[in-house]
């Protein structure tokens, strides 16, 4: 729904300014001619970037903050479940060690390993007092896992997290997608406020000109004429305020999108009142289906895995080794080789609380993963039953705007009659153009305030309900 189009003439000075201030602000108005109103802040072409809000939704989804950070959590989740792939995949190294002696264990160890043993190396002088030896060795070693409880487990938590940071990924789009037509539409509300101030501002010149003639007729007084200059003066004031807040929306907008340059970002749709939904939005469909919701239940899901993984701790553990390895004089030779083969059961019987310590502190996550998940179902309750409540209450604050808005320019329609005849007084004509710029504005922020408590109601039960 569009407003009404509604033309200003004039437009007053604030009520209880006063005459005084009001002739000393003349003589400065009066040493030269007003400048002309732009309809909008203008920067060159080059440094201007104009969206429709579809391109700009499609824009934050692919290079906003929030979004790429998600996205980046949501691969550190997966890297996170690729590592628990040990659980079923051997462990597999390779090294090379050297060592030189003359102990006499080791040095007829060495010998037996490089396979040079000789019946000389018997005596036992040799025995007792060998020579200096030297030993590398090139080792292949494979673990095996084969039976890890608590790795099994490990892994599952890992999924559940994955989907989890999945869920959140989508959850993080639709927050950003609410938060880039608030921002859009907040842009949209401050170059159309401004519209309003510069069409007020074009008929405040027109009404001090005019007020002037009237004057020179000996119609009005020179209070009246100051009072319609000092009008003037407050608007351009009001002006340039507006034009601050609209550059501040765009560099915000700009934020959002994730937009590096230092571009001005121009909003091409207009401001109109949103449908309504047509279908019944309930909190309990919400809970079900919301994807944040979603990625709780799953953490919840991921913790009750932790908790069985901590105590499968205790559960025997059975590991497979085998292991090639290569003895020479020299690094890297391959005169002599051998492997070992074995498998081992471990069990860890106590190990000074850790492990049962680990284990209650997943109890405890899981515990406040339920918690979580409990109060966000209530949260949400409450926020769709109060969205549903501000919607309905700025529907009729619209229709309020609209009839004030209505009201007031039939009412600076006659009075704007019965002033150009020197039936009014000019302090009530100026009052009737302010009733009508401030309705207007008033009419604007209610649109915009709607549409946002629609949106938010969007992203409450992640359902389309505007275009």
């Amino acid at each position: 729904m569009t407003s009404p189009s509604i033309r200003f003439r004039h437009l007053p000075v604030p009520s209880g300014l006063s005459v005084a201030i009001a002739i000393m602000l003349a003589g400065w108005l009066a040493t030269g001619a007003t400048p002309q109103v732009k309809a909008q802040p203008v920067t060159s072409a080059g440094d201007t970037l104009s969206l429709t809000l579809e391109a700009a939704l499609q824009k934050a989804r692919a290079e906003s903050f929030p979004v790429r950070d998600a996205e980046a959590q949501h691969r550190a989740r997966r890297a996170q479940k690729r590592q628990s792939l040990a659980v079923f995949f051997p462990r597999i190294s390779a090294a090379e060690e050297g060592a030189t002696t003359t102990d006499p264990l080791n040095a007829f160890g060495f010998k037996l390993r490089q396979e040079t043993v000789t019946q000389a190396d018997f005596a036992p002088t040799t025995l007792n007092d060998p020579e200096r030896i030297d030993n590398f060795t090139t080792r292949v070693q494979v673990e095996q896992p084969l039976v890890n409880l608590d790795g099994l487990f490990d892994r599952r938590a890992a999924s559940s997290a994955v989907k989890a940071a999945a869920k959140q990924t989508e959850r993080t789009r639709e927050v950003v997608a609410f938060q880039v037509k608030k921002g859009y539409f907040g842009l949209v509300l401050a170059r159309e406020q401004l519209e309003v101030i510069d069409e007020a501002l074009n008929a405040a010149r027109k009404n001090a000109q005019q007020s002037e003639d009237l004057f020179d007729e000996g119609m009005i007084t020179r209070a009246d004429v100051l009072a319609a200059r000092v009008r003037v003066l407050d608007l351009e004031s009001r002006r340039t305020d507006a034009v601050a807040r609209f550059r501040s929306a765009s560099d915000q907008l700009r934020f959002l999108l994730g937009v590096k340059e230092r571009v001005h970002v121009q909003a091409t749709d207009s401001l109109t009142q949103e449908a309504p939904p047509q279908d019944t939005l309930t909190a309990a469909t919400a809970n079900r289906h919301r994807s944040d919701m979603q990625a709780l239940r799953l953490r919840a899901d991921a913790a009750r895995a932790q908790v069985r993984a901590r105590w499968m701790a205790f559960v025997p553990r059975l590991n497979a080794r085998g292991t090639y390895a290569w003895n020479d004089d020299t690094a890297f030779g391959t005169d002599a080789a051998g492997y070992t083969v074995g498998a081992s059961l471990t069990w860890s019987l106590f190990d000074g609380f850790q492990q049962i310590g680990k284990a209650q502190q997943a109890e405890a996550e899981l515990q406040r993963a339920d918690i979580a998940l409990q109060r966000q179902s209530l949260q949400n309750e409450v926020d769709i039953t109060e969205a549903q409540r501000n919607l309905m209450a700025a529907r009729q604050r619209i229709k309020q705007a609209e009839a004030a808005v209505e009201q007031a320019e039939e009412s600076l329609r006659i009075r704007s009659d019965r002033y150009a005849e020197g039936l009014e007084r000019t302090s009530d004509l100026l009052q009737a153009e302010a009733t009508l710029a401030e309705r207007r504005l008033a009419h604007l922020q209610a649109l915009y305030q709607h549409n946002v408590t629609l949106y938010r109601l969007e992203l409450l039960t992640e359902r389309t309900l505007t275009r």
